[in-house]
């Protein structure tokens, strides 16, 4: 059960989450908050299943949570989302399709929730909520082709590199296999990474 502080505590890191885009009126706030469902995601529990329905956005406000994607029967770790911040299979749910990966919990998570009915009406309902809409998908988009690009231009020291300047302490609190997953590299490769740069070298 949750409790009242907490609550309040919650609504008070959603607003800030949502204010990295832009100030915020309470009316709009109070539009986020009357839409918004509590959800509570176990350790080792998936949230959404890659091809099964894919109608929700979640701001992550505790824990730790990975997108997943199986392709050919091999599990490809696509990203981690480390609170306080969106989780979404984002470029499905925008077009209305199925998701392309499963995301599950690493740690227990706790999120609340909106469906894209419930976005679109609220963002469609002012000018201010119209523009928040568009500067979150705008960071989302952002984000992908920053992630595309990281794999095209960039080395997988490199990618270990910026993955640790957003998410310091993540090697502690996720098994190596996975973060290897995620930079395209073997467990063995990220090892000598990581021996690399505690010898003072970088590329």
């Amino acid at each position: 059960m949750l409790s009242e502080q907490q609550f309040q505590q919650d609504r008070a890191l959603i607003r800030a989450v949502y204010e990295r885009f832009m100030p915020l009126d309470e009316e709009t706030m109070e539009a986020i908050y009357v839409n918004m469902q509590y959800v509570e995601v176990p350790k080792g529990q998936t949230w959404i299943m890659q091809g099964g329905p894919n109608d929700q956005i979640g701001l992550l406000v505790s824990g730790l949570m990975r997108s997943v994607q199986v392709v050919d029967g091999e599990e490809h770790t696509v990203m981690f989302v480390d609170a306080p911040d969106f989780v979404a299979e984002y470029a499905g749910f925008v077009g209305r399709r199925p998701s392309r990966h499963s995301i599950m919990a690493l740690e227990d998570s706790r999120m609340y929730t909106w469906s894209y009915d419930d976005l679109q009406m609220m963002y469609d309902g002012s000018k201010t909520g119209e523009r928040l809409g568009r500067l979150i998908a705008e960071a989302v988009f952002g984000i992908v082709v920053g992630d595309v690009d990281s794999f095209r231009f960039e080395s997988a020291t490199q990618r270990y590199e910026n993955l640790l300047a957003r998410s310091p302490h993540l090697p502690q609190r996720v098994p190596q296999y996975m973060i290897a997953s995620y930079l395209g590299v073997t467990p063995e490769s990220l090892s000598r990474i990581r021996a690399k740069l505690a010898r003072g070298e970088h590329d």
